[in-house]
């Protein structure tokens, strides 16, 4: 008869003024979490939470803080550098220096609280090498949910990334080619972008091309989510039955807004997910407005395209707040660290969608439970549920009442084990 080591038989109880469970309850004070090895045992108040009577239990008390789930970003691009630098640039980029950003960025996201994330494209094999590298133990990031390479159009937003699809054959073939390779789900490319030479106005896949990628997807138990920057591309991937709707603007082929009620009652028909992607347009704003700042004699041409820019995301702003009226469910995916959003600040999504109208709770579990369900990772991550991987983190303050509380991370625990961050 074998006995258990004490290694793998280790208790650690936390303890704090109150615990979030991450699916928009109210906060239970004077909270406890009990973590058996990997998984989180028990959770409730500190007068119930108790470890087995004899076991050896290293005890954590965090004071006034909030014990919360570790967050769930639906939407990040690892070998991006968040610093302004065109995508069209980074896609150019060898596959060992992207592999390298990407160690980097994930290191720095699981530093900030965020333990489980969905990526949403990368170029060749560098992500699935990275979670093997992290399963190996070779780097540190949250736990991940990969496409792999995005499927676009030749020539269509993020070519780079190595899968040009045209016509239904090559997209069925490329779906497959991916699946084949540990894709979790596919990623598709309805219009196009910030690449250059695409236009995001303009649709890149037929509906019956996207419809045969999410048919062969949804053969193989994938989701599927899709780049939708105008309302055409919306349309066309609501008639092919897309998963989630990516950045989901509601911009006709001239680049005038209208809100699509009639494109809103699908989504809702649907029970498709929305991931607005707000903060990246946010932070874009930022910088441009310090080069308008510093511009010159060019300034008021300048000044002109930055209104126009602050003009867009007022309207997407709009459009997301009737949408969470309306009911359509929203994801937390802050699109980072594509263009100017640094990694490891998936707060501003969070809170950008409390500025478009979600309630603090509501708008905490769009970045835990609801992120977590929306990728297809909703009985991994999210939730402070005895039988879950333990991954979790400890913040000062209290982020159901105040979100910016989430910027104060303690503590980041995965699997069961505090991550070390260093002096930060």
């Amino acid at each position: 008869m074998t006995s258990t080591s004490a290694k793998d038989d280790r208790f650690t109880l936390l303890t704090a003024s109150r615990l979030i469970d991450g699916e928009g309850n109210p906060a239970i004070e004077d909270a406890a979490v009990l973590i058996h090895n990997d998984r989180i045992e028990l959770v409730g108040s500190s007068t119930e939470v108790r470890a087995p009577d004899g076991a050896e239990v290293e005890v954590v008390d965090y004071g006034d803080a909030s014990i919360v789930p570790g967050m769930v970003d639906a939407h990040t691009h690892l070998v991006s550098p968040g610093d302004g630098t065109p995508s069209d640039v980074v896609g150019q980029e060898k596959d060992d220096i992207l592999l390298m950003q990407a160690i980097k960025n994930s290191r720095t996201i699981l530093h900030s609280g965020v333990t489980s994330i969905r990526e949403n494209g990368a170029k060749n094999h560098v992500t699935f090498s990275l979670r093997e590298g992290i399963e190996r133990g070779l780097a540190v990031g949250p736990k991940m949910t990969l496409c792999g390479r995005p499927v676009t159009i030749t020539g269509g937003h993020m070519w780079y990334f190595g899968a040009e699809a045209d016509g239904a054959d090559e997209v069925r073939k490329q779906v497959r080619q991916l699946i084949k390779e540990g894709a979790d789900y596919i990623k598709l490319v309805a219009t196009g972008g910030s690449t250059r030479e695409s236009n995001p106005l303009l649709p890149s896949y037929t509906v019956d091309e996207l419809r045969v990628a999410t048919e062969e997807a949804h053969h193989f138990g994938k989701l599927t989510a899709a780049h939708c920057a105008s309302a055409q591309g919306v349309q066309n991937c609501l008639d092919a039955d897309v998963d989630m709707i990516v950045h989901c603007v509601f911009e006709d082929a001239q680049g005038r807004y209208e809100y699509r009620p009639d494109l809103v009652d699908r989504l809702l028909e649907a029970d498709a997910w929305v991931n607005p992607t707000l903060y990246v347009a946010q932070a874009g704003i930022d910088r441009f407005a310090e080069v308008v700042e510093s511009a010159g004699d060019d300034a008021p041409a300048l000044q002109a395209v930055l209104d126009e820019r602050r003009r867009g995301l007022d309207n997407r702003m709009e459009a997301c707040g009737r949408m969470m009226e309306a009911g359509v469910k929203m994801t937390a995916g802050s699109d980072s660290p594509w263009g100017d959003y640094a990694p490891g600040e998936f707060v501003h999504e969070v809170l950008m969608l409390s500025d478009a109208g979600l309630s603090a709770p509501d708008a905490l579990a769009s970045g835990m439970s609801g992120a977590a369900d929306s990728i297809g990772m909703g009985d991994i991550s999210g939730r402070l549920v005895a039988g879950r991987s333990a991954d979790l983190l400890v913040v000062n303050g209290d982020p159901s009442k105040d979100l910016k509380a989430l910027w104060n991370v303690v503590d980041v625990y995965q699997d069961g084990n505090r991550v070390e961050r260093g002096v930060l």
